[in-house]
């Protein structure tokens, strides 16, 4: 090969190479810029502070103005606390002290109700869960009467990191809350529920530590320790499926002010066009020749399709975990109600786990109330505090029980109505204790005030009383005052 052949393609070749390079580093460039963003969301493989405020902000304004987030959020906190919870106390008061006493008054206390207990309270905190991801619950406790109330600290205002146990991550130790106010900035820390060492110094690192306010941290789809809000995943698709809803409603809008379409000759055009604006004045006509054609607009292959965006919402349903049918309120294609509800029955498994979590936090606040009732010195029950590491616990005197019991009642009257054919099937073997089952037909009916039915069909001694020996006893009653 001629001399100036070579030197020409070894010239293409270096020009191909530096293209090829250019073009390596523009895609460098471009993944550079995305990972960049990433990096400023996170921080040491956590989300930042700056981002999960950003997010909570946008999470809390779209659960009250986007109707696909508002609908989710509020079916979301129905489907876990929309039946109520209760809860009782395996306890008999009569064979030693009364712990359900102790329950129910801080379950009842007026206080305790506006901050926790009630279920308006509770669907505000899983509400909570949706925008912010987590739950930071104080629960000052009087350290003389053992009374504990419960109080909810903003997200916002707890630092990272949290404070760990230097050898174990997963044990808190405490929580430094910072907020703002009239007289300044302020800063202190918050013990997690569960850590009562031996020593208790009034200040770490130089902070104020509240001993008598610790804190139980309740997070879900955690990242780096803190929580990820439900709604998170929903918000850009939410904000897709909006913009296409607006853009059709443009173009309909824009379409309903063309009525019809003049065709007409090509040098007749602008005469035309000169009397369709004319038409607009009162009085006007519009001159048409043979040739002319006055047609109304056709609008085929430009109707409102309702499915066209539904993919958009499927997303925003998956990332709430509904079926699309149930938050769209519209059973789809099918038009059938039952297929929609049937369907729905799927996100169960989702909400069933999100009680499970809830069940877990009021049995642990519960526990609490009782360690504190027996551990302050005027506190309403006795027992030994036994000292585990850094964990206090009391143990309650042989003859009390302190099992919580925390409820959710079935989903509907026909699981209601399986869980009690269940029951009577099993009483009919004879193997259960009859007390056993009146407590669970009560539980699958929801009677209210379980512990006091229960008293009512109880001996002294915690006997089961049948009811035909009951009707007897009220019958004697009556008869010994003379008003059988």
């Amino acid at each position: 090969m001629p001399e100036r052949d070579l030197i020409a393609e070894l010239a293409a070749a270096n020009s191909s190479i530096e293209v090829l390079t250019e073009a390596l580093a523009d895609i460098e460039a471009s993944f550079a810029a995305e990972d960049r963003g990433w990096r400023k969301t996170t921080a040491a493989g956590v989300f930042s502070p700056e981002f999960r405020k950003a997010r909570t902000a946008d999470a809390e304004a779209a659960a009250v103005m986007d109707p696909l987030i508002k609908r989710g959020s509020i079916l979301r906190t129905a489907y876990v606390f929309g039946a109520g919870v209760q809860v009782s106390v395996r306890d008999d008061a009569k064979t030693g002290q009364d712990v359900a006493a102790v329950v129910n008054g801080f379950w009842e206390d007026e206080d305790v109700q506006e901050t926790f207990s009630s279920v308006q309270a509770l669907l505000t905190h899983e509400r909570q869960n949706g925008t912010a991801g987590e739950l930071f619950l104080a629960l000052p406790t009087d350290p003389r009467s053992g009374r504990v109330r419960v109080r909810s600290l903003p997200p916002a205002s707890i630092d990272d990191p949290i404070i760990c146990d230097p050898e174990d991550a997963a044990r808190p130790w405490f929580y430094k809350r910072t907020w703002t106010d009239k007289h300044g900035t302020h800063t202190v820390l918050h013990p997690a529920l569960s850590y009562r060492p031996s020593s208790r110094p009034t200040s770490y690192d130089g902070v104020p530590v509240r001993w008598s306010d610790p804190v139980l941290h309740v997070a879900v789809n955690q990242v780096g320790g803190r929580g990820v809000g439900d709604l998170w995943a929903a918000l850009g698709w939410a904000r897709t499926y909006i913009g296409f809803l607006s853009d059709w409603a443009a173009l309909m809008r824009a379409l309903s002010k063309v009525s019809t379409v003049l065709t007409t000759r090509g040098d007749r055009v602008q005469q035309a066009a000169r009397h369709m604006a004319g038409l607009s004045q009162p009085g006007n006509g519009l001159a048409l020749t043979a040739d002319d054609q006055l047609q109304a607009l056709s609008t085929s292959g430009a109707r409102f399709d309702a499915d066209s965006g539904r993919p958009l919402a499927v997303m925003v349903a998956t990332a709430l975990d509904l079926p699309v049918t149930t938050l769209l309120g519209d059973p789809g294609l099918t038009g059938a109600r039952a297929t929609a509800e049937t369907v729905a029955q799927d996100s169960w498994a989702a909400f069933a786990l999100r009680q499970d979590l809830w069940r877990m936090t009021i049995k642990r606040i519960l526990d609490y109330v009782v360690d504190a009732a027996v551990i302050a010195p005027l506190g309403p029950l006795h027992g030994t505090i036994v000292r585990q590491g850094d964990r206090l616990t009391a143990v309650l005197p042989e003859g009390d029980d302190r099992t919580i019991i925390v409820t959710f009642p079935e989903r509907d009257q026909a699981d209601a109505l399986a869980k009690v054919q269940a029951i009577v099937a099993a009483a009919g073997t004879e193997t259960i204790p009859h007390l056993t089952i009146a407590r669970l037909l009560m539980e699958a009916l929801e009677v209210p005030s379980l512990d006091d039915v229960l008293a009512l069909i109880t001996d002294d001694d915690g006997n089961f009383v049948p009811l035909d020996v009951l009707e007897q006893q009220v019958r004697d009653r009556l008869a010994d005052r003379g008003e059988a």
